[in-house]
């Protein structure tokens, strides 16, 4: 009496129908995943950003009368020898925060985490705490519109008696370079652009009147990002040479 074989094994053909779609659920979850990340990072990033706001803001109200924002370029202030303000806004900022490690001569300046962006892969920094302050363990940069001194296009920003607060951005992901701020198209491309990578296409901005926006940057070129952001600043035209 014969037996029939009522199993059989996978052909070719199946094995690889069944690889491709493991594959693909595989990259739909993960994908979803990695947004799910991604997200995370931007409301930390903006959480962060947010902070650095109402630390601005205590320091524009200490100053009293002068209610000015810091930016990069800043006057370095002879009481303060162990730091050189024109070396980043973070330093003004840093004095506000009661965590700061202010440097001896042969040491960098500590300061908290908030002022590092989870998605700037530059640099390892701890989770929570302080970390060294430098160029590179700072995510973010300020912008000016080189109002308050006309001779510093790095100066720092007077919000007293401007309109539209609101259209005069003053921190956002970026990547710091020493004593400069985002004052023209230039200088965004070299601060900021290096920065759209961090986290799925979105920029964050902290204005002067202390709003934090979020631009969807996938569908913008640079110069339309540029207008979006600093939208009473228009960038000036290339004349052609002949």
């Amino acid at each position: 009496m014969r037996y029939r074989r009522t199993h059989r094994g996978f052909t070719l053909i199946e094995i690889i129908v069944a690889v491709a779609i493991v594959a693909v659920l595989v990259t739909i979850a993960g994908g979803a995943v990695f947004r799910r990340m991604s997200s995370g990072e931007v409301v930390k990033c903006r959480t962060n950003l947010e902070e650095l706001v109402k630390l601005g803001i205590k320091y524009s109200e200490d100053l009293g009368h002068q209610n000015l924002l810091p930016t990069s370029g800043m006057d370095d202030d002879e009481d303060t020898p162990e730091m050189d303000e024109s070396e980043g806004w973070w330093l003004a900022l840093a004095q506000e925060l009661d965590s700061t490690v202010l440097p001896n001569k042969k040491k960098k300046m500590k300061l908290s985490v908030i002022f590092h962006c989870p998605s700037d892969k530059r640099r390892d920094v701890p989770r929570s705490g302080i970390m060294e302050a430098d160029e590179n363990t700072v995510s973010y940069v300020s912008w000016t519109d080189a109002s308050e001194q006309k001779q510093n296009p790095n100066s720092q920003i007077r919000i007293v008696g401007k309109k539209r607060l609101d259209n005069l951005p003053w921190l956002s992901d970026g990547v710091p370079q020493k004593g400069q701020s985002v004052n023209d198209y230039d200088s965004f491309r070299s601060m900021v652009v290096p920065a759209l990578k961090r986290h799925n296409n979105t920029l964050l901005v902290a204005y002067a009147s202390g709003q934090v926006r979020a631009f969807e940057t996938a569908e913008m070129d640079t110069k339309e990002l540029f207008q979006k952001i600093n939208p009473d600043k228009l960038i000036p035209l290339r004349r052609k040479r002949k």
